[in-house]
């Protein structure tokens, strides 16, 4: 009997670990990137936005590519090879079949945001990402047929809006997915935020479209969608500033004392119950996380204060994605690795001559270091004026450039072609965590360190700034201070 009864529960935490988590498959083709890395990541939430790697591959010589994952829930996803990316939406235990492709005359224009393009090989109407996709062509139809209307900014694209969403919500209907019926109720939501900020309420028929009133119809008593991009959109804009707000007003005194006097969770949680648009504990919680976060750099409160009441959600809420919210919120406002001071990373990488470097055997002088690939054209721009820096203070001051493409060819044939460039060349190698290491988001990257090898400067500024990213940093001006 009683094995019996252990294998019963067994079994029904099998299945229901089976139910929470299911294999999710993306894979295709990427014949223009073979050999390339490919990376799939997501935001862990939407308040931080904290990217949240799912996997990374390279793309193999026939082309081919492929992930497997554990997915608990539908949300959107993105894919990444070198500056280039694309976007689409997962369901738990679905299979993806993604063609990735590069259109240079789509991306002419665009030098820090290039777009893949993604094609689905296998496309069924009724699938998540047509029903989303059929949804956006049609809503920026709308935007660019009312642009005028909609520059306004006044009330006088309110009917068109109204009889626009009322079309779309009566096609959504048969839509099988309640993420597109809300992915398309909340990209018309942010539309209608971006026209009016007062409070005002009216119980008129005839109303304006007023932020109570959008607020009754898109907020109260409805869910938290934790994975929902638009949704979180709407809500940010929504209530942008408001914890502030509330607590600079006279009834919003016990806010700013339960953050700067008490620092407790539970008297932030009682002085917000008595606002009737936070219905109940999550509503309370999603909005204090939103809301800290805001002014966690804000000099009318106590930071110290505020990572306390952080730390308390994170360990006591009854809401796992709060816990998971107030940890990414901690790391995002106390991330000090490269506050000035700090250690930079160390790395052993080889040069041109495939011999291995490390950041140590620079200590003794400052060292600008630079990240780079070849296919960034900024990169190529700026080691002009790199060579320019480099004769100028090479007795003073170690400069370090780090090839980040793929192959080490790529950094040699690069030299090749460039003799003049006579400072230190390093390659990544298979050594791709050092990117991590130095959080490399974008290329170009310039990291000034003192000659203890401590962070001066991160980022540092660029040689000589640049037309589409001007830098307030004088490079040459912390090259002396450094120097003199």
């Amino acid at each position: 009997m009683r094995k019996n009864s252990q294998l019963l529960v067994f079994v029904l935490l099998f299945c229901i670990s089976t139910l929470t988590a299911s294999t999710t498959v993306v894979k295709g083709n990427a014949s223009e990137f073979k050999g390339k890395e490919l990376v799939l990541f997501t935001y862990s939430d939407y308040i931080s936005n904290k990217k949240e790697q799912i996997g990374f591959t390279t793309i193999k010589q026939n082309g081919s590519y492929n992930f497997e994952f554990d997915a608990t829930a539908t949300k959107k996803v993105f894919l990444k090879i070198e500056d280039k990316t694309t976007s689409f939406f997962i369901q738990p235990g679905e299979v993806y079949n993604i063609n990735l492709s590069f259109n240079k005359i789509l991306n002419k224009s665009r030098i820090y945001d290039k777009q893949l393009s993604l094609n689905f090989s296998f496309p069924v109407p009724t699938e998540l990402n047509q029903q989303i996709g059929k949804f956006n062509r049609k809503f920026d139809d709308f935007i660019a047929e009312n642009r005028v209307l909609f520059e306004k900014r006044n009330h006088s694209i309110d009917p068109k809006i109204k009889s626009f969403k009322l079309k779309m919500l009566k096609e959504s209907e048969s839509s099988n997915s309640d993420f597109v019926k809300e992915y398309i109720k909340y990209s018309i939501a942010s539309t209608q935020i971006s026209l009016d900020v007062s409070y005002k309420i009216s119980d008129s028929k005839n109303s304006k479209n007023i932020k109570a009133n959008l607020y009754l119809e898109y907020l109260h008593e409805k869910p938290v969608l934790y994975h929902n991009p638009e949704y979180n959109t709407f809500y940010k804009a929504f209530f942008k500033g408001e914890l502030k707000k509330l607590s600079l007003t006279v009834e919003g005194f016990d806010i700013s004392k339960a953050i700067n006097d008490k620092a407790s969770y539970t008297a932030l949680q009682k002085a917000l119950r008595k606002y009737p648009f936070l219905m109940n504990d999550e509503a309370i919680s999603y909005f204090m996380l939103k809301g800290l976060l805001e002014i966690s750099n804000d000099k009318y409160f106590t930071k110290k204060n505020i990572i306390t009441i952080l730390n308390e959600i994170k360990t006591t809420s009854k809401h796992s994605e709060h816990k998971i919210i107030a940890a990414n919120i901690i790391e995002k406002i106390t991330k000090k690795k490269f506050g000035k001071g700090s250690a930079a990373p160390n790395f052993s990488l080889k040069d041109k001559d495939n011999e291995a470097i490390s950041l140590a055997s620079f200590k003794g002088k400052p060292v600008y270091i630079n990240f780079w690939t070849n296919w960034s054209i900024p990169s190529q721009k700026e080691m002009k004026i790199m060579q320019m820096l480099h004769k100028k203070y090479k007795n003073k001051i170690h400069f370090v450039s780090i090839c980040a493409d793929n192959e080490f060819s790529k950094m040699t044939n690069f030299l090749a072609k460039n003799t003049a460039y006579k400072w230190t060349f390093l390659h990544i190698g298979n050594n791709s965590t050092i990117l991590s290491d130095y959080q490399i988001a974008t290329f170009p990257l310039y990291v000034l360190t003192d000659s203890d090898l401590q962070i001066v400067k991160y980022p540092a500024g660029r040689p000589g700034g640049t037309a589409e990213r001007a830098t307030e940093d004088n490079i040459e001006r912390d090259f002396y201070n450094l120097t003199k």
